[in-house]
């Protein structure tokens, strides 16, 4: 089914979906930004993998929420999938994402990529003794016998759980399905002691191994796993699980890139956590002005772009200076942007106008800066007021050099996005709706 551009107001919510590309629209709505980021790491990323395909890289990518990690994420799967077995595995999709434990992930991905190669590649087949091997710890692991097909859940009806890779992916989705549901088993509830967790990942390895030794007959070269969305999960979670157990999630023969929240990239231990990790990158956001407030007119034209791929222009349903209005007031955020041309839309729609006027960009405006407004608040957590979070804005928004201290309310302020960070200058501000706020509190 072919992407169509919007051509009337009603369609906007469509074309404007916060939610990431996807192969179906991804040739119709991908644009490069590289221009407005002022670099793009996902670029260099791709053409080292395509000449050390041998390589295991294990890869923090990190970035604002809404900054489009996910979409280059699928450029980067879409341009090497000629050469590996690629799999994105969105935590969010599997896991819940206020509770999860090392365990679950490992399990989690492991039960992806079995699915991914039962379901795509299903002339690989586990050797009997490793099919024998895991059989017995998958016997000692879980005692209760399995009678239900939980790899359908996965790969369709008409998977074999009874020999090959068929009976371990059963085996593996059960575990994921029991623990995503909370009926974790006596000998699985104890599996963030030291000794499970490497049983675990042993076994997983072996799965891998297997996997990779059969890539020759498939025309593959290695596998690649990109652990989606862990930046938008708890953040008690990730800190956790990369301050605690980066050497285990480091520890399976495959290439794996897990996005990362930005906050962490500022925290003390950073330093300890990339040590484990191969490569650390960072996707900045749009650039959509320069540190003194200017238009940056590169990053204004590749959101235009971006836009022009979405809605008609024939159809005159919103002028490009008040477009521009609304970049502006993003701070080079698409997920904002999208959520206030939705507004707008709405807010047109309601009062009978058949295109986006001033007075509907005001409204998603005043929408997006209570937004920001409510996130300024009281922390129970660390007991930062919201009088001490406005004073840091303030020193953020003076700072000629725009390079505030990573203190703990600064690191607050950049995981709720009041503060965003630009281009390979490094450098930070706070985000427009806040400079609103700021303004409207004589506070600057």
């Amino acid at each position: 089914m072919a992407v169509k551009k919007a051509q009337k107001l009603e369609e906007f919510n469509s074309v404007l979906d916060i939610r990431p590309l996807n192969d179906t629209n991804y040739d119709a709505y991908y644009a490069d930004t590289t221009a407005g980021r002022g670099e793009n790491p996902t670029k260099t990323l791709i053409r080292q993998m395509k000449n050390n395909t041998a390589k295991n890289y294990k890869i923090l990518f990190a970035g604002f929420k809404g900054c489009g990690k996910s979409t280059e994420l699928l450029r980067l799967k879409r341009e090497l999938d000629d050469h590996f077995i690629i799999d994105i595995f969105s935590v969010l999709e599997k896991l819940d994402p206020n509770n999860f434990s090392i365990s679950e992930l490992m399990i989690s991905i492991t039960t992806e990529l079995l699915a991914y190669v039962q379901k795509y590649h299903d002339t690989m087949k586990l050797s009997p003794e490793l099919e024998k091997k895991l059989a017995n710890w998958s016997e000692k692991t879980v005692t209760e016998e399995i009678s239900y097909n939980y790899a359908e859940r996965h790969t369709g009806a008409g998977v074999d759980i009874n020999a090959g890779l068929g009976r371990i992916l059963n085996f593996f989705a059960k575990l994921s399905f029991d623990f995503q549901n909370g009926r974790k088993f006596t000998e699985i509830s104890s599996i963030e002691t030291e000794k499970s967790l490497s049983d675990l990942i042993l076994h997983c390895n072996l799965i891998v191994e297997e996997i990779k030794k059969q890539l020759h007959t498939i025309g593959k070269s290695n596998i690649i796993i990109i652990v989606d969305d862990l930046e938008k999960v708890n953040p008690a979670i990730t800190e956790k699980l990369f301050f605690n157990y980066s050497k285990q999630l480091t520890s399976i023969a495959c290439s794996f890139i897990f996005t990362f929240p930005i906050a962490l990239v500022f925290n003390p231990m950073y330093s300890f956590i990339i040590n484990e990790f191969g490569q650390n990158l960072v996707l900045p956001m749009i650039k959509v002005h320069d540190k003194e407030w200017n238009d940056f007119t590169p990053g204004i034209d590749n959101i235009l772009n971006l836009l022009d791929k979405r809605i008609d222009k024939v159809s005159d349903l919103i002028s490009s200076e008040l477009l521009k209005e609304f970049i502006r007031m993003s701070g080079g955020s698409l997920r904002d942007l999208f959520r206030m041309i939705n507004l707008a839309a709405e807010n047109a729609l309601d009062y009978g106008r058949k295109r986006i006027e001033t007075e509907d960009y005001k409204y998603s405006a005043a929408k997006l800066k209570n937004d920001y407004y409510n996130s300024i608040s009281y922390n129970e957590k660390t007991g930062i007021t919201p009088t001490e979070y406005y004073d840091l804005l303030v020193k953020c928004y003076n700072d000629k050099g725009k390079k505030p201290m990573n203190d703990r309310g600064m690191l607050d302020l950049r995981h709720s996005m009041c503060v965003l960070g630009y281009n390979s200058e490094n450098w930070y501000d706070v985000h427009p709706a806040v400079k609103e706020i700021l303004k409207e509190k004589n506070m600057i």
